[in-house]
């Protein structure tokens, strides 16, 4: 065993000279005649010497296991009685052995690019440089001389890469770089719905004793891996493999083997879902709605995200027309499909919609759900008015109403709500024509789950029309100075009140309702006497009205 010895003082009688005369040895000499002696040694740092040997001759040479970096190493040697001092100035001239390459390959569980080699014989190893790149560039260290595994990370592994290791020892000094060693990278094609595939891949370099051959492996459905092909052509390397028409999810990966059999290199691991010939997992309509001007309609549908440059077919029917194809459109990034129809009209009659889209082969094709529009119906009831419409058909679960009213078309209140489609008693308050439409609102229980809502077409009421006119007026009487038609509501479309004389001369005309005859034409009184009016105007029903009769101008 080793012994440790504290510097003490001692004196110096015995002559000794220490000189490196080999890389890793020093050589120690010193005078005869001293008999057996203990040779003691301290490399830099150490605060302490330690008993290394004894020796009954006057050399020794000192083969050291630690590499001592461009410094002095000190050695005391002493029979008990008599010792000697010496310092050798201790250089590292000796080359860092290189490492040796075992296999790159890729690990399918974590997806990463592994490195294996084989350590530098070289005692003195502090670690290893991976290289990667040709010109090389150091991507990290790896400390250890027995630590000879290395993981890149995973997402590069659909990318060949050029690795290199360098063994560095405890002084820093690097090896010479080893071979470029590449990963593999395969990459699978058919042709347009074909169940054949091509597999290619790149050439694996300085395996140890080289590749003797690569086999194809592939897997379908989640099945157990076989292999497809074995392939011994070193340049550009590829085959062909034939794929089950019930294969929805293809795995493929490529083994590179050494002639000797010992040393195997997998590729990446390609994973391709080729199910029902790519076509989206989902395709529904959130919503058709009714919207203005037009009116048209606006119709709204998601799908899978990665579909935009696919186009997709829609489809109208109506209890007049069958379903027809009435135009294409094509998704957002997200998977959003949003299509005006402008040739529809939704205020004349119920249209339902449907979407679908066919896979590049044109075998296989995915149709949505069907949704409607509504179209609100106004019928007069006596005194009362009631307001129905169809139940609006898209969404799962139930499906709630409101209804709103508006004079302008521009300001809407809130009237009412209903689960039903119907909804009773608006009364006709003689306020002139009304605006209703109905909005659905989207159920909790339904499965979209999104609180969407579609609107109705526009439907308008007209209240009765029931003109009177009085028989007389006075125009310089402040009570009775002016005549116009009277009623609870005139429509003010197709609206006209004239005056003629007797011998059929106009001599008044408005087509305002507001507007009364003050006995003047050409801002002239006219005579007392009896007048002509016609009144022209439009029913609720839309029919052009005409009524004419005779008043009396009294002064």
């Amino acid at each position: 065993m080793l012994a440790l010895i504290p510097f003490v003082a001692i004196a110096d009688t015995i002559p000794v000279q220490a000189l490196q005369t080999a890389p890793r040895s020093v050589t120690l000499t010193w005078d005869s005649g001293y008999g057996a002696v203990d040779v003691s040694r301290q490399y830099p740092g150490e605060t302490q010497y330690t008993v290394i040997s004894s020796s009954v001759t006057n050399t020794f040479v000192d083969y050291q296991r630690r590499c001592v970096c461009d410094d002095t190493v000190r050695y005391i040697v002493t029979n008990g009685q008599d010792s000697g001092f010496a310092a050798a100035a201790v250089v590292d001239n000796e080359a860092t052995a290189q490492a040796s390459w075992g296999v790159v390959s890729t690990d399918h569980t974590t997806g990463q690019i592994t490195l294996q080699w084989e350590p530098s014989p070289d005692t003195d190893i502090l670690g290893y440089l991976v290289y990667e790149g040709i010109p090389s560039f150091v991507v990290d260290t790896v400390f250890g001389r027995l630590n000879t595994n290395y993981a890149y990370p995973p997402e590069q592994n659909c990318n060949v890469h050029q690795f290199r290791i360098s063994a560095l020892d405890s002084c820093r000094k690097s090896s010479v770089l080893t071979n470029s060693c590449n990963n593999i990278v395969v990459v699978i094609d058919n042709e347009l719905c074909s169940r054949t595939y091509t597999a290619t891949w790149n050439t694996y370099i300085n395996m140890p004793s080289e590749v003797g051959s690569y086999e194809l492996w592939a897997s379908e459905n989640n099945e157990p891996f076989q292999r497809k092909a074995i392939v011994e052509q070193q340049t550009l390397p590829s085959a062909s493999f034939n794929v089950g028409t019930n294969c929805s999810l293809l795995k493929v990966y490529v083994r590179a083997i050494s002639s000797d059999g010992i040393n195997i290199a997998l590729s990446n691991l390609v994973e391709k879902e080729i199910s029902g010939n790519d076509l989206p997992q989902r395709l529904s309509i959130r919503r058709v709605s009714v919207e203005e001007p037009g009116p048209h309609v606006q119709l709204l549908a998601t799908t899978d995200t990665g579909w935009q440059n696919v186009e997709f077919s829609i489809h109208r029917r109506s209890e007049s027309s069958p379903s027809a194809e009435v135009g294409r459109c094509r998704p957002t990034q997200t998977g959003e499909i949003m299509w005006n129809d402008n040739g529809a009209k939704p205020d004349q009659a119920v249209y339902s919609y449907s979407l679908s889209v066919t896979d590049v082969c044109g075998t296989n094709t995915l149709r949505s759900n069907e949704a409607s529009t509504i179209l609100p119906v106004i019928e007069k009831q006596g005194a009362r008015v009631n307001l129905s419409w169809n139940p609006y058909e898209g969404w799962e679960g139930t499906t709630s109403y409101n209804v709103y009213a508006s004079s302008d078309g521009l300001l809407w209140q809130l009237v009412g709500n209903s689960a039903t489609s119907w909804m009773p008693d608006v009364t006709d308050a003689g306020d002139g024509q009304k605006l209703f439409k109905v909005v659905a609102l989207e159920g909790p229980d339904s499965h979209y789950r999104l609180n969407d809502s579609a609107q109705s077409a526009t439907v308008q009421y007209r209240p009765h029309t029931d003109i009177w006119m009085p028989n007389a007026f006075t125009p310089l009487e402040n009570s009775n100075k002016n005549v116009s038609p009277q009623a609870v509501y005139i429509n003010p479309d197709g609206y006209s009140f004239s005056i003629y004389n007797r011998m059929g001369l106009l001599v008044f005309s408005t087509n305002d309702t507001r507007e009364a005859w003050d006995g003047r034409s050409g801002g002239r009184l006219l005579p007392s006497g009896s007048y002509i009016y016609k009144i022209t105007y439009l029913q609720s029903d839309g029919s052009k009205q005409q009524m004419t009769g005779t008043i009396m101008l009294i002064y």
